[in-house]
């Protein structure tokens, strides 16, 4: 991995991990560390990913604002992931003890 993708993913990876942060305050739940970790593995991977799929437009010849701004775009986007992906979990829990409940 180039030098100059070391900075995209760890502002990724400390976004995947602030989005695992606020999902966990959003929740109201008492803190779980294991759902906490899984948020923040999530995250970081995704963080890593993006930073690989987009590794082009980061080393192209951009300008250092054009660069931030893709990479703060990235953030975002890695927190909407990560939002995304605990409403589709969330649903079909619910859609699962819906259809025990059903069942019984």
């Amino acid at each position: 991995m180039e030098t100059v993708l070391l900075i995209p993913v760890l502002v990724l990876s400390a976004a995947g991990a602030f989005s695992a942060f606020l999902g966990w305050i959003k929740s109201g739940e008492a803190f779980e560390s294991k759902k906490f970790v899984l948020g923040v593995v999530t995250g970081v991977l995704g963080g890593i990913a993006l930073t690989i799929a987009n590794a082009g437009g980061l080393t192209a010849g951009l300008t250092e604002t054009e660069q931030w701004i893709l990479i703060g775009s990235l953030a975002l986007a890695i927190i909407g992931i990560d939002n995304v992906r605990t409403a589709v979990s969330g649903a079909v829990a619910n859609r699962a003890v819906e259809k025990k409940a059903e069942v019984k």
